[in-house]
């Protein structure tokens, strides 16, 4: 993958960063994400501290990843299961089918 050079600017402070290109979008729209949150925080809340805002924002986005993850988890071991469950009925099928074609 080929990496390049781009500049962010979240909170009013600008940070290079080396990327895969492949990424730039999601950097992009993550930095989008989080200046957008600054401005509703700083709209919504009498906080003139950047670092608070940003340790606001961080804590708001931290627990919607870890709640998506969390889904994402739960919804994985059902379909864990349900595979078990296709699986045992294959293997059912397939010890009938043998014991029909023995007799």
């Amino acid at each position: 993958m080929s990496e390049i050079s781009i500049k962010v600017e979240i909170a009013g402070s600008v940070f290079p960063l080396k990327v895969n290109a492949d990424d730039e979008q999601n950097i992009k729209e993550a930095v989008n994400l989080i200046n957008n949150k600054i401005a509703e925080f700083e709209k919504n809340y009498a906080i003139k501290d950047k670092k608070d805002v940003l340790g606001m924002v961080m804590l708001q986005l931290v627990a919607q990843l870890y709640k998506q993850a969390n889904m994402a988890e739960k919804e994985l071991s059902h379909l864990k299961e349900l595979f078990k469950d296709v699986e045992a009925m294959l293997i059912e099928h397939q010890q009938n089918i043998n014991t029909i074609n023995e007799e």
